[in-house]
């Protein structure tokens, strides 16, 4: 790998497998030129990115080849693909936030949950999406655990939502 360049998985490599585990729902093996017109990069930037996959093991790839994922690059793509699904429907299912938003906020949000995070937020979001009067003890519960893990035991006037912040967004 060249110098300077880091040895993770980046938000874009994961991009990159999110798109090659949906395009092999539908066929057996992806191409540079598919995931390419996919992602509507170009050619070049699928080539280094599947360079950089297959040195982090995440997939198997050869110069004008096809590309497969690893064990592990399907394990990574189901992960991500969990969390930005269990997102999305968060977003719009809980939050009302239309379908597009929900979509783009689940993609960028998802990248950024390690494993703890992503445990907590299934747990909240399982209470939230089935949420019923026999789920208020649930919530509360989650909330108090929730404050105990970082150490608070009340929420600080300054983290409330305050009046002026709502009469900025209804302003057009």
């Amino acid at each position: 790998m060249p110098r300077g360049r880091k040895k993770t998985l980046t938000p874009a490599l994961e991009d990159y497998l999110a798109v090659i585990q949906e395009i092999l729902q539908k066929q057996p093996a992806a191409r540079v030129s598919t995931i390419a017109r996919k992602m509507g990069v170009s050619l070049p930037s699928v080539t280094n990115a599947m360079k950089r996959l297959a040195e982090l093991e995440y997939v198997e790839y050869e110069k004008y080849g096809y590309i497969t994922l690893t064990e592990k690059g399907k394990r990574r793509a189901r992960s991500l693909r969990g969390s930005q699904n269990r997102l999305r429907n968060f977003f719009f299912y809980v939050m009302g936030i239309p379908s597009p938003t929900a979509e783009k906020l689940a993609r960028h949000f998802s990248h950024f949950l390690d494993t703890k995070t992503r445990e907590r937020f299934k747990r909240f979001y399982d209470i939230m999406v089935n949420f019923d009067e026999s789920k208020v003890q649930e919530l509360k519960e989650f909330l108090e655990e929730s404050r105990r893990l970082v150490n608070v035991r009340e929420i600080p006037e300054e983290a409330r939502i305050m009046e002026e912040d709502e009469e900025e967004e209804a302003q057009p």
